[in-house]
């Protein structure tokens, strides 16, 4: 009855304890045991299908893993009954659960976690791939199918097709101990570190592969291959998890280094380091190195790590802070915008009809948006021109289609060159191509893709100059459709409770905006009776703003004052 009301959120329970002496910790382990929800009480994590596992690219929901959310729902209080049948001999069970279920046989992983550690990994750079087993069993030496999924368009990375790896060893999870596992086994809901795997990065969803059985062995070297009836085996679909989205980076600096040996090292510092933190964005030419994070905090601790780990000092630029662009009304063109030039005697003509609408759906409060990367849809009259599917996913289409290829390519490069208001890169817009049209119909479209981008470029970037220029002539604060967008920050500053005024005034100037002001007591703050009480300041301040701002409120606080600052999300200027 405690367990029920419990998980049903209606009562809490309490216990005493003093972690100190070692007092009421096994109650407490036994109470998260008997009381909280397990693993057999959540659904199961959403799946993509891979059509044709192993090969084919189309990709659909699997309408196993949504009708199982109905069975899962109905039978929650079954568990028990599932617990006594084995899933891997019982055909039924594997038919009423689905796969990354505790119970269901199918191996299904996901990669959350990547270090570099010398010595362990056998991938030649020591990676070490850390794992969550959602359901089945995996061991060193299977093999394995690693999918990477895109977080932009719901399907898989076309840059890195599902790859087929060997697991050369497990390691042993103790206490920061890596120890080799000779036999490593990892069941569901287990997490393990893998070694072997080359091409692993965080999120990425591991499988077994079809030609391995249940136990790791190859069946093509089995005897009884035909005679395998495992449930495991059957299944030649490829599933896999949305993987780990990753904030977008908002600061950008340059970096340098001594010589040309310090140069090389870096570049594979910085391949490594990006591998393992997603956020962390770099961008090497012949001439410079741009290294993007998330603020000054995360851009320090990755110089620091590369200095201590690789050895390799370097020398940072000025803080660039990143920009964005978006709309806050629609914009779209005069019907078909026509496009007619002739470059280098070969003429180059198409029509467009372009739509631009904001994504707005993650306002806060305040107006803070999470930023979004444009999304381009193709309309039902768009779709007929050009001779797809109506239903076919833009990002299939992308793939295959050369015309619809050179259409994206040229929203995509047009948005990214932003408009005169910055230019910064759009963020947070929809584009609808609504019609197209040429002269020679599809087939010159066909013959010369590139005429079709140049035209969708030009239409977007005719838009967007022609809406900065009437916003510049109306003057500021006219109002218009393009925004320009700038990272904000959380902040929480702590400070004694006599210089509030102080750091409220400095963070004013700063543009910032104040949501909460914690006054400390006594008895809270005066730690040992001979100190300061504190206050804690909360409010919302524009990236630009708190660049190097630890030193400013040492100043003002006379080295007493300290911060913390998080990024939030960008918000107009």
């Amino acid at each position: 009855a405690l367990r029920r009301a419990t998980i049903s959120r209606k009562a809490l329970p309490v216990l005493m304890g003093a972690a100190l002496r070692g007092k009421g910790v096994e109650p407490l382990l036994d109470a998260i045991a008997d009381l909280l929800p397990s693993p057999l009480d959540r659904l199961p994590p959403p799946l993509t299908k891979v059509d044709h596992a192993w090969g084919n690219k189309s990709k659909k929901r699997s309408k196993h893993n949504q009708r199982s959310k109905h069975n899962q729902h109905s039978k929650r209080n079954q568990h028990n009954q599932h617990n006594k049948s084995s899933p891997s001999s019982s055909t039924s069970t594997s038919n009423e659960i689905t796969i990354g279920h505790p119970l269901h046989p199918t191996m299904l992983a996901m990669a959350f976690k990547i270090l570099h550690m010398k010595g362990r990994g056998g991938s030649g750079d020591g990676r070490v791939v850390f794992c969550r087993v959602y359901s089945g069993t995996i061991r060193a030496k299977d093999t394995v199918t690693c999918i990477t999924p895109s977080l932009v368009d719901g399907g898989f990375d076309d840059n890195k097709p599902p790859r087929t790896e060997r697991v050369g060893a497990m390691l042993q999870l103790a206490g920061g101990r890596f120890d080799n596992l000779e036999d490593g086994l990892c069941r569901s809901g287990d997490v393990c570190a893998l070694v072997g795997l080359k091409s692993v990065v965080t999120g990425d969803t591991i499988m077994l592969h079809p030609d391995t059985d249940g136990a790791g062995t190859t069946l093509s070297n089995r005897n009884d291959a035909k005679d395998n009836n495992n449930n495991n085996n059957k299944n030649r679909d490829a599933y896999y998890l949305a993987g780990v989205a990753s904030p977008k980076p908002v600061l950008t600096v340059r970096l340098e280094t001594d010589n040309s040996d310090d140069a090389n090292k870096l570049s594979h510092a910085l391949h490594l380091l990006s591998i393992e933190d997603h956020s962390l964005l770099v961008q090497e030419n012949e001439h410079t190195t741009l290294l993007s994070g998330l603020g000054e905090l995360h851009i320090e601790v990755t110089l620091d790590r590369i200095q201590r780990e690789h050895g390799v000092v370097v020398r940072k630029g000025t803080p660039l802070v990143s920009y964005r662009e978006t709309l806050v009304a629609e914009l779209q063109t005069d019907g078909l915008l026509n496009y007619d030039k002739t470059i280098g005697g070969t003429r180059m003509q198409a029509s467009v009809h372009i739509l631009l609408q904001p994504i707005h759906h993650h306002d806060d409060d305040d107006g803070t948006l999470a930023l979004v990367d444009p999304v381009v849809e193709i309309g039902p009259i768009a779709r007929r021109f050009l001779g797809v599917e109506e239903e076919s996913p833009v990002h299939e289409l992308f793939m295959y289609n050369e015309v619809v290829r050179a259409l994206i390519s040229g929203i995509q490069g047009s948005l990214a060159r932003g408009s005169p208001l910055g230019p910064y890169p759009m963020g947070n817009v929809r584009c609808v191509v609504v019609n197209v049209d040429a002269e020679g119909g599809l087939p010159s479209l066909a013959t010369f893709p590139g005429s079709l981008r140049a035209c969708a470029a030009n239409a977007i970037s005719t838009l967007l100059r022609e809406e900065a220029s009437r916003q510049q002539s109306a003057g500021r604060g006219a109002g218009g459709a393009c925004a320009v967008l700038e990272p904000t920050m959380t902040v929480e500053v702590m400070v004694p409770k006599d210089m509030v005024g102080t750091v409220l005034s400095d963070l004013n100037t700063r543009r910032g905006v104040i949501a909460d002001v914690i006054m400390g007591d006594d008895d809270t703050n005066d730690v040992g009776g001979g100190g300061q009480m504190k206050a804690l300041i909360r409010g919302n301040v524009p990236l630009v703003e708190i660049l190097g701002y630890a030193t400013g409120l040492r100043s003002l606080t006379a080295g007493e004052g300290a911060f913390t600052a998080e990024y939030k999300g960008h918000a107009p200027v």
